[in-house]
């Protein structure tokens, strides 16, 4: 288990390794553009504005030639094996706080292992894959099921009550919402930071959440499996009115949901399941015919 500094609050880290093994380095390659704005990846390459990133993962912290690394980046020591790498693209200001990396990092888990999967492409020769060790996450985890947010799901709850008090309730995210602000206000819990939050509530909705009582505004969706994803999915950005006006095949809205994540921000959508049940909506009810 990884722990990290963030701010006043240590968040721990689940082992990428499980993510890492079914991750997509192609995935990965697409995430890698904001990083190219400092860092080359190229054989023999200098570094820029950071350092140069071929041959990152099994190279020794802070070894590029010449390149004036931080004390604290310095002082982490050993080699950029799979989780260090992991916890530092998680925040890198945490473990090294006076790093010149200005960069907020990578939140999303499953992100992140995209991206390592990546950067271990780059290389002449790349690392073998980590081992993974089956069940071993379920286990720690209490039964969670695997998805981003359950390592903040897990810690947030688990300071304070069993996790039998909230695995067996089915509530809307905006019921969620507020029972998190209840727990702050009246139970003493610590208020999460906005983008933990963000990832709890996305997660507690997507595995113990519920359609909203009958009469819920729902923007103009139609009522059908797949429709509270698409609603907290795509409202969390823009108008319903972009959704509802379309008339696009399966393969289109496919491309729009890689778009939104690619270039609007939208949040990845967390499993293939429930991507499926987002495109056979959409393609229900606002398909080209």
């Amino acid at each position: 288990m990884l722990v990290t500094t963030l701010a006043s609050a240590e968040v721990k880290l689940d082992p990428i390794a499980p993510r890492l093994v079914k991750a997509s380095p192609e995935r990965g390659e697409k995430l890698f553009l904001q990083c190219r704005a400092c860092h080359l990846a190229e054989p023999g390459g200098r570094y820029t504005v950071g350092p140069n990133l071929w041959g990152i993962i099994g190279r020794e912290v802070a070894a590029e030639p010449d390149f004036p690394y931080s004390e604290s980046l310095q002082a982490i020591g050993g080699t950029w094996d799979y989780e260090k790498l992991n916890r530092y693209l998680f925040d890198p200001g945490a473990i090294a706080p006076q790093t010149r990396m200005i960069f907020a990092g990578v939140k999303p888990a499953t992100d992140r292992a995209h991206l390592i999967a990546y950067l271990r492409t780059l290389s002449d020769a790349p690392p073998a894959m980590p081992e993974v060790i089956s069940d071993e996450a379920e286990d720690q985890y209490g039964g969670l099921p695997e998805g981003d947010g359950r390592e903040a799901v897990y810690f947030t709850c688990r300071a304070c009550h069993s996790l039998d008090q909230f695995i067996s309730k089915k509530l809307p995210r905006e019921d969620w919402d507020e029972l998190l602000d209840q727990m702050v206000a009246d139970n003493g819990m610590e208020a999460p930071m906005a983008w933990a939050r963000d990832l709890m509530l996305s997660y507690l909705s997507t595995h113990y959440g519920k359609l909203p009582e009958e009469g819920k505004d729902w923007d103009g969706l139609p009522p059908g499996e797949g429709r509270e994803e698409v609603y907290y999915s795509c409202n969390a950005c823009h108008s319903l009115k972009l959704v509802t006006q379309q008339g696009m095949s399966r393969s289109r809205w496919d491309e729009t949901l890689e778009w939104m994540v690619e270039e609007q921000g939208m949040n990845e959508i967390a499993d293939a399941v429930t991507r499926t049940r987002i495109l056979d909506y959409l393609v229900t009810h606002f398909g080209s015919g």
